[in-house]
């Protein structure tokens, strides 16, 4: 019940974030549907509103490079078909010819599979749907030029918010820091070894979701590149680009502390109370940091927080794996400090000393 539910809240999340750029995507095939038809005068233009769909259905997810390539791929295909068509006409080895020229004038472009793979489904296209005689010399590519460039423009006049994509799934990887923490404490208290495991399958599952946000940060300045009433958020998306790297840090480091956490409880090892409280703080200090983060806010409270935690965690565990545990700790505390916008050099030398006593620091 819990999978499904969580399953429903992500299509739900999915469809919400995605509703007005399905909108944009539809209105605009329909204009370059209208453009190539009443103001050029093409009586049949399907490939303008198709190029169109295509371009602005890559961009809803994907970069905009990717979404350029794909309006020269189209438009390359098509050109291609055409030429050909109307110099050897239709056939099996024709088709040959058109493919294997398509990919070929792709290529001159130095760009990536999308670009050839859609260059030769658009000659192919071309060669098979509409033959020489029922349509002008090269309408089809005036078509598809029309549908691209109104495609790009939708994209870059009407950009989603640069900012959305990365702040939620920003919040979401620290929300799961978080819960792997909350995890691990709770399994070192217990000692119960199968829910250590279960943290730690949950810690690994989190890459994917870090590489994904990383993009989300790159096309949120790709957005602000090309739209000037977005380009007001490039600091902001600069300041999450390092908090990105961060939290990435700090994921790699959680694995670890949450492998080293189930050995320690599976070799009978005395992790401490200490250890659990430290880890409980740290999943605070964690959410603190998510909520500044996220709303723009300064990151004051969360560094402030994460330097008095500094000071909490124990010399030594008691044994290897609790030692590495506390080893992990320190190393998250420093990537996130560097997350809340610490200097990383300085974030390392605030985090040298785990216990501050009546006789001062003690040395990790």
């Amino acid at each position: 019940m819990d999978r499904l539910e969580r399953l429903a809240r992500s299509r739900a999340r999915r469809l919400r974030d995605s509703g007005l750029p399905v909108l944009q995507c539809a209105l605009a095939a329909g204009l370059a549907y209208l453009v190539a038809r009443d103001v050029v005068g093409h009586p049949v233009p399907f490939f303008a509103p198709i190029a169109c769909v295509l371009v602005l259905g890559v961009s809803l997810t994907n970069r905009l490079r990717r979404s350029v390539e794909l309006a020269l791929g189209v438009s390359v295909g098509v050109a291609v078909g055409d030429l050909i068509v109307v110099l050897i006409g239709p056939g099996w080895w024709q088709i040959s010819v058109v493919v294997g020229l398509a990919l070929l004038a792709a290529l001159l472009f130095d760009v990536g599979a999308l670009l050839l793979n859609q260059a030769a489904v658009s000659a192919v296209l071309v060669a098979t749907l509409q033959p020489p005689g029922t349509t002008g010399a090269f309408t089809r590519w005036i078509d598809t030029l029309i549908g691209a460039a109104i495609g790009l423009a939708t994209a870059a006049t009407l950009p989603s918010h640069p900012l959305t994509r990365a702040r939620r799934g920003l919040a979401a990887l620290l929300t799961e820091l978080e819960e792997v923490l909350i995890g691990t404490a709770d399994a070192l208290r217990t000692a119960d070894p199968e829910a250590a495991a279960a943290v730690l399958e949950r810690a690994r599952a989190t890459q994917g979701r870090v590489d994904a946000l990383a993009d989300a940060v790159d096309a949120g300045f790709e957005i602000t590149a090309i739209a000037p009433l977005r380009r007001r958020h490039r600091g902001e998306l600069a300041r999450l680009r390092v908090a990105v790297r961060a939290v990435d840090l700090a994921l790699r480091n959680a694995r670890v502390l949450a492998r080293r956490g189930h050995a320690a409880i599976r070799d009978g090892e005395e992790t401490g109370a200490d250890v659990v409280a430290v880890l409980r703080t740290l999943a605070e200090d964690t959410a603190t940091l998510r909520r500044e983060l996220t709303t723009g806010e300064s990151t004051d409270g969360a560094r402030s927080a994460l330097l008095d935690t500094v000071g909490a965690v124990p010399a030594r565990g008691g044994g290897y794996s609790a030692d590495v545990v506390i080893a992990q700790i320190r190393s998250m505390l420093v990537d996130l400090l560097t997350a809340a916008g610490m200097d990383r050099d300085e974030a390392v030398a605030a985090t040298t000393s785990t216990r501050l006593g009546d006789d001062g620091p003690t040395p990790s």
